[in-house]
């Protein structure tokens, strides 16, 4: 996945190569003249007229990004020999937009544009005229919208190159979107296996992200007709809510640094509180989407600062994430804000590529946690299945505890006629222990619990299973054929004690076998009373041959 990952964004980050190869206009065009229409207004219907015309209306320094109706007037002449040509008013959406080309050769040129008119070149307002070389014309333009999303700009060029353009541009566009959509549905998928939030959050804020840009690229307009003005900024408004919902799981921020998620709490609610100055503000609302989204930005590089110092490894790709955003925000912002002039052609577009850099980098950042969390994950179930057998084995002897023994005394459930291959239970007490540890020490008594277990794993039997149920009780399960094996070892176990130097230490055994009951308690009834018959044997020979002595 982190290869699929690594290839997308080597393509969107190459994409701005691919589209910003712009043809050089053919048309050079001053700075226009800047004005407010009127209701009243009558254009010009003659070249010679339009300067009388532009004196009865005061120039204005530039357009406000409230929106309105203005005029854009400036004269040009192409200096190439073709007649084919394209008018476009770009860099900001623009509702209506009226050209009017007046030539001196008597030529007048009317067509309409904008946000509701049909398309004649992809997810752009251009328009062809027809232009001849060596005339001079003046390019009137009636602009209306209720707000601009940064100052507009005309550009007149040969219909081939407008053409390649606008298609390389829509083409790059697409590639953007179509990443994000399965970037968004990538998390969201991960998200339904894992239930882990800051996959959900963030396949959300990659939705949001990639609406936003939709519409601001009229992508519905054009392919589906569907207009709405009033909701391209609920969209973007919509961001840093997401975001901070993703970030404060991803980062882990209340925990890392309480102070930074209680700013982000803030600005979330900022965010929520402005929602409805999507349609309510609609001439602001850029404006505000841009100061909350340049707020939202700076905050998240911060917080993701802070938890990398902190130490939380997988905060690097968010911060490389948003750094990809923060570059072509710094481009973008100002101009959407009215502060700046776009310092780039087609800033708009710089700003989808970064976001989706942004996007593929924070998904690599989700991928490195989910790698992290599931490394933890297995060390922490190693950790446990560790703990879980050292809890089993009795730390003396290292063979199982009791808490083993009933375990494995609760999977034995075949008993009676039913067993074909009888298994023995042998129960056992080391006599004299007592005596050895008040006498020589309970280092001594330990020694002697861990020669017993020696002698019975020498015995080298098949599947023995060796049980330490109490402090000087063993248990063990064998093949009822290797019975006597054990009994013999057992019956002479206090020669052996007395060679490793313990004296008058012992043991005592009972057993029983599985198709001799019917329940394992009955087992284990069963060779105890078989113990404690051979214990009270043992007591009456002691007895007998303490009289005869």
């Amino acid at each position: 996945m982190a290869r699929i990952l690594a290839a997308i964004l080597g393509i969107t980050l190459f994409l701005p190569l691919f589209w910003s190869v712009k043809a050089n206009a053919a048309v050079a065009l001053d700075a226009p003249y800047q004005f407010v229409a009127a209701d009243d207004d009558v254009l010009p219907t003659a070249f010679e007229a339009v300067p009388d015309w532009l004196d009865k209306h005061k120039d204005i320094k530039r357009l406000p990004l409230s929106g309105g109706q203005f005029y854009l007037a400036v004269p040009f002449m192409v200096n190439e020999n073709r007649s084919d040509w394209v008018v476009n008013l770009h860099n900001s959406i623009a509702e209506k937009v009226d050209y009017l080309v007046l030539g001196r050769d008597g030529s007048r040129q009317l067509s309409s544009s904008g946000y509701y008119a049909p398309y004649q070149y992809l997810f752009d307002y251009g328009r062809n005229v027809t232009l001849r070389y060596g005339v001079e014309y003046w390019l009137l333009v009636r602009v209306e919208s209720r707000y601009f999303s940064s100052f507009p700009k005309l550009e007149i060029n040969p219909v081939p190159e407008h053409r390649q353009l606008t298609d390389r541009l829509a083409v790059a566009v697409l590639l953007c979107l179509g990443g994000l959509l399965f970037i968004a549905f990538y998390n969201l998928l991960i998200y339904g296996s894992t239930r882990d939030k800051a996959f959900l959050y963030y396949g959300l804020y990659v939705i949001v992200y990639l609406l936003g840009w939709a519409f601001t690229f009229h992508v519905p307009a054009h392919l589906l007709s569907i207009h709405g003005i009033g909701v391209h900024h609920v969209f973007f408004i919509g961001l840093p809510i997401f975001n901070i919902l993703f970030y404060k799981h991803f980062l882990q921020l209340p925990s890392y640094s309480p102070r930074l998620w209680r700013l982000s709490q803030y600005l979330l609610w900022a965010c929520i509180l402005a929602l409805p100055t999507s349609w309510l503000l609609i001439s602001y609302t850029a404006i505000i989407a841009s100061v909350l989204i340049g707020a939202w930005i700076v905050l998240a590089i911060v917080a993701g600062n802070v938890c990398l110092m902190k130490g939380f490894s997988p905060a690097r790709y968010f911060i490389m994430a948003f750094s990809c955003l923060l570059l072509p925000a710094m481009l973008i912002l100002p101009g959407n804000m009215g502060l700046t002039s776009d310092i780039i052609e087609y800033a708009e577009f710089a700003t989808l590529a970064g976001g989706t850099a942004d996007a593929l980098l924070l998904s690599l950042a989700l991928a490195n946690k989910l790698k992290l969390l599931s490394e933890e994950r297995k060390a922490y179930i190693e950790e446990l299945s560790s703990a879980w057998e050292k809890a089993r084995v009795d730390s003396l002897t290292q063979i199982g505890n009791r808490y083993a023994f009933d375990e494995y005394l609760q999977t034995c459930n075949t008993f009676g006629v039913a067993v074909t291959k009888p298994t023995a239970l042998v129960l056992l007490d080391v006599d004299g222990i007592k005596k050895v540890n008040d006498t020589l020490g309970h280092q001594v008594g330990d020694e002697l619990l861990r020669v017993l277990v020696q002698e019975l794993k020498s015995l080298d039997i098949p599947k023995l299973k060796l049980f330490r149920v109490g402090g000087d009780e063993f248990a063990l399960f064998l093949d009822g054929a290797f019975l006597s094996l054990v009994t013999d070892k057992l019956e002479n176990i206090e020669t052996i004690f007395a060679r490793q130097g313990f004296t008058d230490a012992g043991v005592s055994f009972g057993y029983a076998l599985d198709s001799e009951v019917q329940k394992s308690h009955e087992w284990l009834r069963a060779a105890d009373t078989s113990m404690y018959t051979f214990k009270a044997e043992k007591r009456r020979e002691l007895a007998v041959d303490a009289m005869e002595a």
